[in-house]
């Protein structure tokens, strides 16, 4: 008995432990191809630390000391040293997918944009300098933007050089600009304001006339307008109720935006189009009729439309989640103002700090 006991137990013994060789051999394998890939991302990560800190040298001068961001799943993260918002960003393959990097002008050291930016200045701005520098690249865009805080004034550059955008804060504006900005905002507020808007910007494009942006802000509502000198046209209208219902916390800021998601994504394109037609009509004394409407297929925009017709600019357009429009801009002479999040006013929420190696 013992030995149909033993053979069995034996026999077993003998398989687990060809099992078990078997194993090993599998995990020793899976183990040595980890440490390869392994190996072989940390030496691909380095050469495009390489690769960036090249393309810095490049665009500022300097050499940077990098260290890894946040990773994503299509692409690999870098940051210089002490500088909290840069946005350096490469495919696997070794292309640049995004850099986004500020400076102070005195930090140049050369660089791509140096000298055509002192140049630049010293057309426009006589006897300025900027004092910080945005540049960007990616695979849609090149170009730099400068200003100089104390006197509010910004420069758009492209790669190659050409200025495709000023703005800056001016002292006032011409008497007919001024007269119609006030009926504006009456008209933008239902007549409760009629006076009040602070001149904001004035943007300068080459060969076509001045616009001049305005501003107003109480505890119930915040208006921007852009009026365009010669014609004394309209070209952006926006007008945000604020109903001072704050948030908690980021679960309650979420389960705000999901209930205002689902609001928006049950409108009708038929239903925004005729809300569109009025709204623009009220705001901008603009008649779409004949645009096609369109709207954005990106889920961080899908309160935004865009609105085209042959033969006129196109229009683009963001509403709120009952249908309502908010905010109409007109993209005139094939060359888009941004009136958003552009303006740099005063530094940086950092100090910048350069780092040579």
């Amino acid at each position: 008995m013992n030995k149909k006991i033993i053979f069995p137990i034996v026999g077993a013994a003998l398989l687990s432990g060809s099992l078990l060789g078997y194993d090993t051999a599998i995990q020793a394998n899976t183990y040595n191809n980890e440490n390869v890939n392994i190996e072989q991302d940390a030496k691909s990560e380095q050469t495009l630390m390489q690769t960036a800190q090249d393309k810095l040298k490049e665009l500022t001068g300097n050499t940077y000391t990098l260290i890894q961001g946040t990773a994503t799943k299509d692409s690999i993260h870098f940051k210089r040293e002490n500088f909290k918002h840069d946005i350096i960003a490469y495919k696997a393959d070794g292309k640049l997918e995004t850099i986004s990097i500020k400076i102070n002008y005195d930090d140049l050291n050369g660089g791509k944009y140096q000298t055509k930016l002192k140049e630049t200045w010293a057309a426009l701005f006589p006897g300025e300098e900027p004092k910080y520098v945005d540049i960007s690249e990616s695979i849609y865009y090149e170009g730099t933007i400068s200003s100089n805080a104390m006197q509010n004034k910004q420069i758009y550059m492209q790669e190659n050089g050409e200025v495709y955008g000023v703005n800056y804060a001016p002292d006032n504006a011409p008497a007919s600009v001024q007269k119609k900005a006030d009926q504006v905002l009456s008209k933008l507020t239902d007549g409760k304001v009629k006076q009040g808007a602070k001149l904001d910007r004035m943007f300068v494009r080459d060969g076509k006339p001045n616009v001049y942006q305005y501003k107003y802000k109480s505890e119930a509502m915040e208006v921007s307008f852009a009026i365009e000198e010669q014609t004394l046209e309209l070209l952006q209208a926006d007008v945000n109720h604020t109903d001072g219902k704050g948030v908690d916390s980021y679960e309650e800021f979420q389960e705000r935006e999901k209930e205002k998601s689902a609001k928006i994504k049950k409108l009708t394109l038929d239903t925004l189009m005729k809300n569109a037609m009025k709204d623009a009509k009220t705001m901008l004394d603009l008649d779409l009729k004949g645009y096609k409407g369109a709207r954005s297929a990106d889920a961080w925009d899908e309160d935004y439309m865009t609105f085209t017709k042959e033969g006129a600019p196109s229009v683009s357009a963001r509403f709120n989640k009952d249908g309502s429009f908010r905010s109409f801009t007109i993209d005139k002479y094939d060359q888009e103002i941004d009136f958003y999040g552009m303006t740099i006013v005063g530094p940086p929420n950092e100090e910048l700090k350069l780092l040579i190696d």
